[in-house]
């Protein structure tokens, strides 16, 4: 693999990894009892951390600037899944949605690990360890749906699965995703043999973004991406580098004034 073919599918990976954290923040209190949220804060805090590695390691492996895959970048530039695009629906599209993501992220992150850069190897290994338990926190989920859920998933399949088919470069990683998916998901939702038929084989448009494994000329919504990279005045302070922040002089109690002896909070 040359070091422009790594370079596209880290981002992948990454962006990927960074609105799947971001799905998990934004859904968090959609959760059904203390453990969905404690779970989900916990995974949100893995894929970010996975995210903000993958960067560190690439700005410096490809002299980058410090943070410009984070906050340099505009949307059009992001390697984002489009799996991820649009909003869950109700609780079954979300749990399923976020199946077939980390499946999927999965399926390319361990195919990546065949690499001679010792870093992408132990940074790929170590992230397979963590998401081995975000499988079991999502396989609790669904195996807990109930009936009306089940058929709400079973609506939602055939448009996520699309999605995610088309994410694959890889024929034998399409292949495996398609085999594990549907062996766990039948187990879930016991589909007929007529709508596994009709399921989608994931073909991709014709005008495709072959770097960014997404339709040409698409991105994210805004929405989404404000919940990203959010825009408002207090983000914007809150993410200056240190080298700025340093410097501020905050002072956090109102000063005495002469003819007072106590201070004034």
């Amino acid at each position: 693999m040359n070091d422009d073919t790594m370079k596209a599918q880290l981002l992948c990976v990454a962006d990927s990894n960074w609105v799947l954290g971001h799905w998990y923040t934004v859904c968090m209190l959609n959760g059904r009892e203390l453990t969905d949220f404690t779970s989900m804060a916990g995974i949100a805090e893995d894929k970010l951390g996975h995210t903000r590695a993958l960067f560190r390691f690439m700005e410096e492996y490809y002299d980058l600037p410090e943070y410009q895959l984070e906050f340099g970048r505009a949307v059009e530039q992001v390697h984002n899944m489009e799996l991820l695009d649009a909003p869950p629906q109700n609780w079954a599209d979300f749990i399923l949605t976020l199946y077939l993501a980390d499946v999927a992220i999965w399926q390319v992150e361990n195919a990546m690990r065949d690499t001679d850069v010792a870093p992408v190897k132990n940074l790929l290994t170590k992230f397979g360890e963590e998401a081995y338990f975000h499988q079991l926190c999502i396989d609790g989920w669904l195996k807990a749906l109930d009936d009306a859920e089940r058929d709400d998933l079973k609506a939602a399949l055939p448009g996520r699965f699309e999605l995610a088919l088309q994410w694959f470069d890889e024929p034998e990683l399409k292949a495996r995703f398609s085999e594990l998916v549907l062996n766990k998901l039948t187990s879930i939702v016991d589909p007929s043999d007529t709508e596994l038929a009709a399921l989608p084989a994931g073909d991709r448009p014709d005008a495709w973004d072959a770097l960014r494994r997404r339709p040409e000329g698409s991105a994210m919504p805004p929405r989404l991406w404000e919940a990203v990279v959010p825009t408002s005045e207090d983000a914007l302070i809150a993410r200056r580098p240190l080298a700025v922040s340093v410097d501020d002089n905050i002072d956090l109690f109102v000063k005495v004034r002469k003819d007072e002896t106590e201070p004034q909070f």
